[in-house]
């Protein structure tokens, strides 16, 4: 048997770099969101994450140079994109700019600290 010589790193690159997404098992209204500042290396990033509170299936990651009112529209508009989410409502802490994009854009938000929120907290 002739095994295959491409190593992880490799797969993960092309994957990354194909765009490609897993079909979503959503079913639920609620999506947990947040971000966080990660260091990697030398440089500050920031680590917007999207995950199905019910299941904690991460549904979507992104990273940014920083956080402010535009990268977390784009981080927003790729998730609408990608799930088409129309009528679910985002579970957020009042830690960011998440809950204030939401309310500015007109999203339906929870500002929660324990509970369903608390899956996508594990994961970061």
């Amino acid at each position: 048997m002739v095994r295959d010589q491409r190593s992880h790193v490799a797969i993960h690159n092309w994957v990354h770099e194909a765009d490609l997404q897993p079909i979503s098992t959503v079913s639920e209204d609620q999506l947990a969101v947040d971000a966080k500042m990660i260091r990697l290396r030398d440089q500050k990033l920031w680590l917007y994450g999207a995950v199905d509170p019910q299941t904690n299936e991460i549904l979507h990651v992104s990273h940014y140079p920083t956080a402010n009112k535009q990268m977390t529209r784009w981080f927003l508009t790729e998730i609408h994109r990608r799930y088409q989410l129309n009528d679910v409502v985002f579970l957020v802490d009042d830690a960011d700019d998440l809950g204030l994009v939401l309310a500015e854009d007109g999203h339906r938000f929870q500002v929660i600290q324990p509970g369903n929120r608390n899956a996508i907290e594990r994961i970061f």
